[in-house]
């Protein structure tokens, strides 16, 4: 890896350093009961990280090592969605101009109308959203709602759920953030690796365990000799979250060094 290469890492790594937003949610106990919650676990070897993720032309990583995941956010999927299907019932509810209404086609042009407005705001002046995985300091960083700043919070007190979907179960089970909401539960999207929530919480869990080796991929294969050592000089302390897999380390030698010192 050349020098330039590296202090342009380094500028980077120190920029993606976020500070804690918000503590805990206030009813932490009562959502880990929740039907939907899914559990920090690597429940499943989830999908390599490799050039397929990371070198693709649209690709969603804007940087990655052992310490840090940055992804982008789709920020304008929601007012150009929702702005779309708001002026449709706009126009629905306004033609024909000659058509007799009644209270309720009032109704349903205000609301369609401010929803139209609304969208279009939103458009112009939403804040800026940001999805990073702190492997180093166990930090999480996810988007807040709608004019909500982004949220930061430790990866160990954040809950996360499972969506839904309709019902043809489109868009179910896709792996969700409960966000540390005052008055309402909303949710932000996750997008990491993977179909469906299990494997994606599988990949996230692995990555923010720094106890564990990086997860399988080679995008990841650069970082994961100075991961080592870093653990290795730490006495190889025993996993932070739960495994229903094996983490192996890169090698045969690095595991059973892993072994002698560690003991898992």
């Amino acid at each position: 890896m050349g020098v330039g290469k590296i202090l342009k890492e380094t500028v980077m790594v120190k920029d993606y350093t976020r500070v804690i937003t918000h503590q805990n949610y206030r009813n932490a106990a009562k959502l880990k009961k929740y039907y939907h919650r899914v559990a920090k676990k690597i429940y499943i070897k989830p999908s390599l990280f490799g050039k397929n993720y990371t070198e693709r032309k649209y690709t969603d990583y804007i940087f990655f090592n052992d310490e840090f995941l940055v992804t982008k956010i789709a920020k304008y999927v929601i007012p150009i969605m929702g702005g779309i299907v708001a002026l449709g019932f706009l126009l629905i509810f306004i033609f024909p101009l000659d058509e007799p209404r009644d209270m309720a086609d009032w109704v349903g042009l205000g609301i369609s109308a401010f929803t139209t407005v609304l969208f279009t705001v939103y458009g112009f002046t939403m804040p800026k959203k940001e999805g990073i995985l702190n492997r180093r300091d166990g930090l999480i960083t996810f988007t807040g709602f709608m004019w909500e700043p982004d949220i930061t919070m430790e990866f160990k007190k954040v809950e996360f759920a499972y969506s839904t979907g309709g019902e043809n179960m489109i868009g179910a089970f896709q792996l969700q953030i409960i966000r540390p909401n005052k008055w309402f539960q909303t949710f932000a999207i996750t997008g990491y690796v993977g179909s469906e929530c299990y494997e994606d919480m599988s990949f996230i869990t692995w990555y923010m365990d720094k106890n564990r080796p990086l997860p399988p991929g080679a995008s990841f294969d650069a970082y994961r000799e100075q991961d080592y050592q870093r653990r290795k000089a730490a006495g190889f302390p025993r996993p932070l979250y739960p495994s229903v897999i094996e983490t192996p380390e890169a090698t045969k030698e690095q595991q059973a060094e892993r072994k002698r010192i560690g003991g898992w």
